[in-house]
Protein backbone atom coordinates (compact mmCIF):
# COMPACT_ATOMS: atom_id res chain seq x y z
CA UNK A 1 0.00 0.00 0.00
CA UNK A 2 1.69 3.52 -0.96
CA UNK A 3 1.11 5.97 2.22
CA UNK A 4 0.48 9.50 1.03
CA UNK A 5 2.77 12.14 3.01
CA UNK A 6 0.76 14.74 3.80
CA UNK A 7 1.52 18.05 5.84
CA UNK A 8 -1.37 21.04 7.32
CA UNK A 9 -0.45 24.80 7.29
CA UNK A 10 -2.90 26.38 9.28
CA UNK A 11 -2.48 29.35 12.40
CA UNK A 12 -4.66 27.57 14.96
CA UNK A 13 -2.84 24.56 17.18
CA UNK A 14 -5.79 22.83 18.53
CA UNK A 15 -6.57 22.36 14.13
CA UNK A 16 -2.89 21.10 13.70
CA UNK A 17 -3.14 18.37 16.65
CA UNK A 18 -6.77 17.59 15.67
CA UNK A 19 -5.40 16.73 11.97
CA UNK A 20 -1.67 14.63 14.03
CA UNK A 21 -4.57 12.67 15.97
CA UNK A 22 -6.68 11.48 13.22
CA UNK A 23 -3.47 10.85 10.80
CA UNK A 24 -1.58 8.62 13.16
CA UNK A 25 -4.91 6.22 13.04
CA UNK A 26 -4.75 5.72 9.19
CA UNK A 27 -2.31 3.31 7.30
CA UNK A 28 -3.02 5.57 4.31
CA UNK A 29 -1.90 8.58 5.57
CA UNK A 30 1.31 9.60 6.77
CA UNK A 31 1.40 13.56 8.22
CA UNK A 32 4.94 14.79 8.22
CA UNK A 33 4.19 18.22 8.61
CA UNK A 34 2.13 20.98 10.87
CA UNK A 35 2.93 24.46 11.39
CA UNK A 36 1.67 27.58 11.18
CA UNK A 37 2.74 28.89 8.63
CA UNK A 38 4.43 27.66 5.21
CA UNK A 39 7.67 28.79 5.85
CA UNK A 40 7.61 26.81 9.23
CA UNK A 41 6.52 24.23 7.57
CA UNK A 42 9.23 24.34 5.17
CA UNK A 43 11.98 24.32 7.94
CA UNK A 44 10.66 21.99 9.60
CA UNK A 45 10.82 19.94 6.05
CA UNK A 46 14.28 20.64 6.03
CA UNK A 47 14.00 23.00 2.86
CA UNK A 48 15.04 26.51 2.43
CA UNK A 49 12.49 28.98 2.15
CA UNK A 50 14.61 31.17 -0.13
CA UNK A 51 15.13 28.24 -2.77
CA UNK A 52 12.01 25.95 -1.71
CA UNK A 53 13.28 23.53 -4.37
CA UNK A 54 16.55 22.84 -2.23
CA UNK A 55 17.66 21.66 1.27
CA UNK A 56 18.26 23.38 3.94
CA UNK A 57 22.23 22.83 4.79
CA UNK A 58 22.92 20.67 7.45
CA UNK A 59 19.47 19.30 7.78
CA UNK A 60 17.42 16.20 6.88
CA UNK A 61 15.34 16.86 3.97
CA UNK A 62 11.52 15.25 4.61
CA UNK A 63 9.52 14.12 1.37
CA UNK A 64 6.19 15.62 1.42
CA UNK A 65 2.88 14.78 -1.24
CA UNK A 66 0.28 17.12 -0.45
CA UNK A 67 0.19 20.11 1.78
CA UNK A 68 -3.36 21.23 3.09
CA UNK A 69 -3.63 24.92 2.67
CA UNK A 70 -5.23 27.68 5.05
CA UNK A 71 -5.47 31.06 2.85
CA UNK A 72 -6.51 33.19 5.96
CA UNK A 73 -2.97 32.90 8.12
CA UNK A 74 -1.67 34.85 10.63
CA UNK A 75 1.58 35.98 9.34
CA UNK A 76 -0.60 37.99 6.52
CA UNK A 77 0.74 35.72 3.44
CA UNK A 78 -0.62 35.71 0.33
CA UNK A 79 -2.49 32.53 -0.66
CA UNK A 80 -0.37 33.00 -4.10
CA UNK A 81 2.94 33.43 -2.20
CA UNK A 82 2.77 30.40 0.01
CA UNK A 83 0.89 28.18 -2.76
CA UNK A 84 3.80 29.17 -5.31
CA UNK A 85 6.75 28.16 -2.49
CA UNK A 86 5.11 24.46 -2.25
CA UNK A 87 4.92 24.11 -5.51
CA UNK A 88 8.48 25.03 -6.06
CA UNK A 89 9.17 22.53 -3.08
CA UNK A 90 7.55 19.96 -5.77
CA UNK A 91 4.45 19.56 -2.96
CA UNK A 92 0.78 19.62 -4.42
CA UNK A 93 -1.61 21.86 -2.87
CA UNK A 94 -4.96 21.33 -1.24
CA UNK A 95 -6.75 24.19 -0.24
CA UNK A 96 -8.30 23.78 3.65
CA UNK A 97 -10.78 26.57 3.86
CA UNK A 98 -14.33 27.45 5.63
CA UNK A 99 -15.22 28.75 1.80
CA UNK A 100 -15.59 32.27 3.21
CA UNK A 101 -13.93 34.27 0.70
CA UNK A 102 -13.74 33.15 -3.46
CA UNK A 103 -11.52 35.41 -4.03
CA UNK A 104 -8.74 34.22 -1.92
CA UNK A 105 -9.66 30.94 -3.52
CA UNK A 106 -9.57 32.01 -7.34
CA UNK A 107 -6.07 33.53 -6.47
CA UNK A 108 -4.69 30.14 -4.78
CA UNK A 109 -6.29 28.22 -7.43
CA UNK A 110 -4.75 30.35 -10.04
CA UNK A 111 -1.46 29.70 -8.29
CA UNK A 112 -1.96 25.87 -8.63
CA UNK A 113 -3.76 24.73 -5.98
CA UNK A 114 -5.65 21.75 -7.12
CA UNK A 115 -8.47 21.54 -4.91
CA UNK A 116 -10.79 22.37 -2.05
CA UNK A 117 -11.73 20.62 1.15
CA UNK A 118 -13.96 22.41 3.60
CA UNK A 119 -13.11 22.52 7.43
CA UNK A 120 -16.86 21.63 7.97
CA UNK A 121 -15.88 18.07 6.83
CA UNK A 122 -14.75 15.54 9.14
CA UNK A 123 -10.49 15.67 9.47
CA UNK A 124 -10.68 11.86 8.07
CA UNK A 125 -12.18 13.45 4.65
CA UNK A 126 -9.74 16.10 4.61
CA UNK A 127 -6.96 13.58 4.54
CA UNK A 128 -8.99 11.43 2.10
CA UNK A 129 -8.96 14.05 -0.78
CA UNK A 130 -5.35 14.75 0.24
CA UNK A 131 -4.75 11.43 -0.57
CA UNK A 132 -7.07 11.32 -4.05
CA UNK A 133 -4.85 15.30 -5.03
CA UNK A 134 -2.24 13.17 -4.55
CA UNK A 135 -2.84 10.38 -6.89
CA UNK A 136 -4.19 13.02 -9.77
CA UNK A 137 -7.47 13.11 -8.88
CA UNK A 138 -10.15 16.33 -9.16
CA UNK A 139 -11.31 17.59 -6.02
CA UNK A 140 -14.28 19.59 -6.39
CA UNK A 141 -17.01 21.10 -3.80
CA UNK A 142 -19.35 23.71 -4.43
CA UNK A 143 -17.42 26.12 -3.32
CA UNK A 144 -14.92 25.33 -5.26
CA UNK A 145 -16.93 25.66 -8.15
CA UNK A 146 -18.72 29.00 -7.03
CA UNK A 147 -15.51 30.98 -7.11
CA UNK A 148 -14.54 29.95 -10.63
CA UNK A 149 -18.12 30.80 -12.01
CA UNK A 150 -17.39 34.16 -10.32
CA UNK A 151 -14.82 34.68 -12.43
CA UNK A 152 -15.41 33.48 -16.18
CA UNK A 153 -11.91 34.13 -17.55
CA UNK A 154 -10.82 31.64 -14.61
CA UNK A 155 -12.87 28.57 -15.94
CA UNK A 156 -10.27 28.75 -19.26
CA UNK A 157 -7.16 26.03 -18.53
CA UNK A 158 -4.30 28.57 -20.58
CA UNK A 159 -3.65 26.19 -23.10
CA UNK A 160 -0.08 26.66 -24.82
CA UNK A 161 0.02 26.17 -28.25
CA UNK A 162 1.58 22.80 -28.48
CA UNK A 163 -1.31 21.44 -25.64
CA UNK A 164 -4.19 22.68 -27.70
CA UNK A 165 -2.85 21.03 -30.71
CA UNK A 166 -2.20 17.84 -28.72
CA UNK A 167 -5.60 17.92 -27.19
CA UNK A 168 -7.25 18.54 -30.26
CA UNK A 169 -5.40 15.77 -32.20
CA UNK A 170 -5.74 13.48 -29.03
CA UNK A 171 -9.94 14.22 -28.53
CA UNK A 172 -10.54 14.06 -32.28
CA UNK A 173 -9.81 10.22 -32.02
CA UNK A 174 -6.27 9.86 -32.80
CA UNK A 175 -4.23 7.42 -30.34
CA UNK A 176 -1.36 8.97 -28.61
CA UNK A 177 1.10 7.48 -31.19
CA UNK A 178 -0.39 9.25 -33.92
CA UNK A 179 -0.67 12.62 -32.31
CA UNK A 180 2.74 12.28 -32.01
CA UNK A 181 3.18 11.27 -35.68
CA UNK A 182 1.79 14.28 -36.95
CA UNK A 183 2.97 16.82 -34.95
CA UNK A 184 6.73 15.45 -35.41
CA UNK A 185 7.59 14.90 -31.42
CA UNK A 186 8.19 11.75 -29.33
CA UNK A 187 5.49 9.57 -28.05
CA UNK A 188 6.24 10.26 -24.56
CA UNK A 189 6.04 14.06 -25.25
CA UNK A 190 2.46 13.50 -26.49
CA UNK A 191 1.76 12.02 -22.99
CA UNK A 192 3.35 14.67 -20.97
CA UNK A 193 0.89 17.21 -22.78
CA UNK A 194 -1.76 15.20 -22.14
CA UNK A 195 -1.16 15.13 -18.44
CA UNK A 196 -0.35 18.79 -17.97
CA UNK A 197 -4.00 18.93 -19.47
CA UNK A 198 -5.57 17.69 -17.53
CA UNK A 199 -3.89 18.94 -14.49
CA UNK A 200 -4.38 22.30 -15.75
CA UNK A 201 -8.33 21.57 -16.64
CA UNK A 202 -8.50 19.94 -12.90
CA UNK A 203 -6.71 23.26 -11.34
CA UNK A 204 -10.19 25.48 -13.21
CA UNK A 205 -12.53 22.64 -11.17
CA UNK A 206 -13.19 20.73 -15.04
CA UNK A 207 -11.74 17.99 -14.57
CA UNK A 208 -10.99 15.33 -17.22
CA UNK A 209 -9.30 11.92 -16.38
CA UNK A 210 -10.41 10.34 -19.21
CA UNK A 211 -10.32 10.32 -23.10
CA UNK A 212 -14.05 11.41 -23.45
CA UNK A 213 -13.54 13.91 -20.90
CA UNK A 214 -10.87 15.89 -22.54
CA UNK A 215 -12.83 15.32 -25.72
CA UNK A 216 -16.04 17.38 -23.79
CA UNK A 217 -13.55 19.73 -22.97
CA UNK A 218 -12.15 20.41 -26.12
CA UNK A 219 -15.44 20.79 -27.79
CA UNK A 220 -16.63 23.41 -25.09
CA UNK A 221 -13.52 25.29 -25.79
CA UNK A 222 -13.82 25.19 -29.38
CA UNK A 223 -10.76 22.97 -30.41
CA UNK A 224 -13.10 20.51 -31.67
CA UNK A 225 -15.55 20.19 -34.32
CA UNK A 226 -18.00 17.60 -32.91
CA UNK A 227 -18.47 15.32 -35.84
CA UNK A 228 -15.53 16.36 -38.69
CA UNK A 229 -12.21 15.62 -36.52
CA UNK A 230 -13.46 12.09 -35.69
CA UNK A 231 -14.09 11.47 -39.39
CA UNK A 232 -10.89 12.63 -40.03
CA UNK A 233 -9.27 10.66 -37.25
CA UNK A 234 -11.14 7.38 -38.48
CA UNK A 235 -9.33 7.92 -42.44
CA UNK A 236 -6.11 8.78 -40.93
CA UNK A 237 -5.04 4.88 -40.57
Amino acid sequence: MNVTRVAIVDDHEVVREGMRAVAEKSEEVELVGASPTVNDLLVALGRNPRDPGSADLGKIKRECDVVLLDLSLQDRSRPSENVDLLRQAGIKVLIFSIGENPALIREALKSGALGLVRKSEPLEHALGEAKNIAEGKAVVTKELAAAIDGDHEFSRANLSPREQETLRLYASGFAQVQVARRMGIKQSAVKTNIDRIREKYARVGRPAPTKIDLRIRAIEDGLVDTMEDVKSAERYF
